[in-house]
């Protein structure tokens, strides 16, 4: 796959292929397993909706080669698709020396591939307007409607509104392929807005500890859900002390959830 799908519409189901082809002597003599003790595996995460599948695990054949042809699920996928691939060990070797994979499920070889699904604009409505008109600071690049009304459903209050004097941002935004700028324009905007999210749901963390379950897609259920993909303990607002180092946990949470620029 392509490490981004432009214009990807939520739903559509995405075809995966992974061939994978391996030197049969080589790998004898440097595992210590023979080639019949190990299959191919390739799963998936979304980053959003945490869902975690897999395709049935591949026999390489006696020339070295395995391949796996699946399809995922569009209704699964949104955000950041994490794709793994692994040469796996599948049953228990017995009587093997010392340094040799003995337990079902060892991981001989893996790769990860990270495909970008979504772009900040197919994840939130997104309007441009003249903050010139509106009590928002007419220098400011963007600004995200929100609600703390918990049961009401996200998509339909929080959405992100462009400032029309910012060309190059609304530019970026637009569907279509990005040069290096405009795409570094979008993972500014992705992890502000990312962030924003996450300070919002940890000042209603009290609120939304007091139920287990919201409506889905409410504006409880996302928060929720942000927070519980995030590693954060915090809880805001912080005082003036501890306003830095709660930023940079937030800037850290954010790059965790595949917000924004990630480290290569």
């Amino acid at each position: 796959m392509p490490d981004a799908i432009d214009g990807w519409d939520p739903g559509t189901d995405l075809r995966a292929t992974r061939r994978v082809r391996v030197d049969v002597a080589r790998f004898v003599q440097e595992t210590g397993l023979d080639l019949t003790d190990v299959a191919l595996t390739v799963s998936w995460t979304s980053s959003t909706t945490d869902m975690t599948e897999a395709a049935p695990a591949a026999r390489f054949d006696p020339n070295g080669t395995a391949s796996i042809d699946t399809t995922l699920v569009g209704e699964r996928l949104s955000g950041i698709l994490s794709l793994r691939s692994t040469v796996s060990l599948t049953r228990a070797a017995v009587g093997r020396g010392i340094g040799v994979a003995t337990v079902p499920g060892s991981v001989l070889a893996e790769h990860v591939q990270r495909v970008v699904l979504e772009s900040m604009s197919s994840m939130f409505p997104v309007h441009e307007i003249d903050f010139a008109h509106t009590r928002l600071s007419p220098t400011a690049s963007w600004h995200l409607e929100t609600s703390t009304d918990l049961t009401a459903p996200f998509y339909g209050t929080f959405r992100v509104l462009i400032n029309k004097r910012d060309r190059e941002l609304r530019t970026a935004v637009t569907r279509g392929a990005k040069d290096r700028r405009q795409q570094a324009l979008l993972d500014e905007l992705q992890a502000g807005v990312a962030a924003m999210l996450l300070e919002l749901a940890l000042h209603l963390r009290a609120e939304l500890d007091e139920r287990e379950e919201w409506p889905p897609d409410s504006v409880g259920d996302v928060l929720a859900r942000t927070l519980a993909a995030s590693p954060l303990h915090l809880f805001a607002p912080p005082s003036a002390v501890e306003l830095t180092e709660f930023r940079t946990q937030i800037a850290g949470a954010v790059r965790n959830l595949g917000r924004g620029r990630i480290f290569q």
